[in-house]
C-alpha cells in the first residue's frame, strides 16, 4: 500500500480541528475546562492551529493515576483538553483511516466498528463455523504499553507516512511522555500500538495460515483443532514478539474450549454458547442488588444508575444471558415502572381533587 502523503495541508484546518474539539469536548462534558474552553472556542482552536503550522507545540505536563483491575496496576496518564486532546483527535481523524487499511479485518480495539461486540462475534462466528475446533491458545503481551520502544513506534509511523511535517509532530509527541514506551490514556495511543502489532497479525495469517485468530489489543486468541499446532504458534509469536521487545506474560494458556470457555474481552464463549465472565456476573449482580435497594426504599433512580443497567443489559445482549437480564435489572425496571404508575395515579387524583376542591369553593 502507498504510504499518505500530502496530508498536512488538509489536517492544519479549521474544520478538522473544531470537529477533534467536539469529540474532545463529549467523554469530558462534565469537566469544569470543558466550559472554559467552549467560552473561548474560536480564539483557543485559531491559536492551536498557529502553533501547530510554526511547530510551537509542545505536550503539556502528564498527570499520572494508578487504576486497579484485578491483579493488574495500570499508570493511566492524562493530558488537559486543550491544547492536547484536542490535537490527538485531530491527528487521528487525520490519519487513522489510512493505518486502519494496513490492519487485518480480525484486529480490534480503537477502531470504527472493531470494538468488543465485533471481537466476540468473529470468535463466536469460528466456533460456530468449524466444529472440529477443540482448543484455544490465549496469550497476553506483558506491560505492553510501558514496553513498546518508541523508536519502533517510528519506523512503523513511516511505512504509513511520508509526510515529514506530520512525522515530525508525531515523533514530538511520542518523546514528550516522560516514561518508557506509550501513554496510556492518550487518543493516538491505541492506533501507535495497532501499528507496531499489525505485521505480526499479517505474519500469522498470511506465513503461518491462522485462519481463526482474532486479536483485542494485546489479548490474542487462536483456535485450533490440535494442542502441539497452538503450543508450535505460540512459540512463534513468541519469537516475533521479541524482535519487537515485547514478550508474553507467563499465564498463556493452551486448553480445550468445552471443558473452560474462552475468557475473552468480559465473555465466556464456549462451543455451544456465550456467558459473561464470573466477575462481570457478580459485579452485575452487585451492582443490581444496590439499585434494587434504593428502589425499594422509593428513591428515583439518578443519571449514574440508569447508565449502569444500560450498560450491563447491553452486555447481556451479546451472549446468552436471558434469563440473568430478568432477575437482575429486569426486576428493576418492572418495580421502578410500577413506582411511576402510582406516582402519577397518585399525582393525577391530586389535580382532580384539587380542581374539584376550587369548583366548589
Amino acid at each position: 500500500m502507498r504510504r499518505l502523503d500530502n496530508v498536512w495541508d488538509s489536517f492544519v484546518e479549521t474544520d478538522i480541528f473544531c470537529l477533534a474539539a467536539k469529540n474532545a469536548c463529549r467523554s469530558r462534558r462534565d469537566k469544569i475546562e470543558v466550559a472554559a474552553f467552549k467560552d473561548r472556542w474560536d480564539e483557543l482552536i485559531t491559536k492551536l492551529i498557529e502553533d501547530v503550522k510554526a511547530n510551537r507545540f509542545r505536550s503539556s505536563r502528564y498527570r499520572m493515576f494508578e487504576v486497579h483491575e484485578k491483579d493488574k496496576t495500570r499508570l493511566v496518564a492524562d493530558l488537559p483538553l486543550y491544547p492536547d486532546r484536542i490535537l490527538h483527535w485531530a491527528i487521528a481523524l487525520a490519519i487513522e483511516e489510512q493505518i486502519n487499511r494496513k490492519l487485518i479485518d480480525q484486529t480490534h480495539a480503537s477502531r470504527p466498528n472493531h470494538g468488543i461486540h465485533s471481537a466476540i462475534s468473529d470468535v463466536r462466528k469460528y466456533l460456530d463455523k468449524d466444529s472440529r475446533i477443540k482448543y484455544a491458545l490465549q496469550i497476553d503481551v506483558r506491560k505492553f504499553f510501558p514496553s513498546m520502544d518508541k523508536e519502533m513506534v517510528k519506523k512503523r509511523l513511516r511505512e504509513v507516512l511520508k509526510d515529514e511535517r506530520m512525522l515530525t509532530l508525531l515523533d514530538s509527541i511520542i518523546d514528550d511522555y516522560p516514561y518508557p514506551g506509550i501513554a496510556i490514556g492518550n487518543r493516538v495511543s491505541p492506533m501507535f500500538a495497532n501499528m507496531v502489532l499489525s505485521p505480526i497479525d499479517h505474519i500469522m495469517k498470511e506465513r503461518y495460515h491462522c485462519h481463526y485468530y482474532v486479536r483485542y489489543m494485546d489479548d490474542i486468541v487462536i483456535l485450533g483443532y490440535s494442542k502441539p499446532w497452538l503450543h508450535k504458534m505460540r512459540n512463534v509469536l513468541d519469537e516475533e514478539l521479541k524482535k519487537i521487545g515485547l514478550t508474553i506474560k507467563d499465564n498463556w494458556q493452551v486448553y480445550p474450549i468445552d471443558s473452560r470457555g474462552i475468557q475473552f474481552v468480559g465473555y465466556r464463549l464456549y462451543t455451544t454458547h456465550t456467558l459473561v465472565r464470573k466477575n462481570v456476573k457478580h459485579n452485575l449482580k452487585w451492582k443490581s442488588e444496590e439499585i434494587w435497594s434504593r428502589v425499594e426504599k422509593g428513591r428515583p433512580l439518578d443519571f449514574h444508575d440508569k447508565g449502569s443497567i444500560a450498560s450491563y443489559e447491553g452486555m447481556l445482549k451479546w451472549c446468552d444471558g436471558k434469563h440473568l437480564q430478568k432477575t437482575t435489572f429486569g426486576k428493576i425496571r418492572k418495580r421502578v415502572q410500577k413506582n411511576e404508575e402510582e406516582w402519577y395515579a397518585g399525582k393525577a387524583y391530586r389535580s382532580f381533587m384539587n380542581i374539584n376542591k376550587e369548583i366548589f369553593t
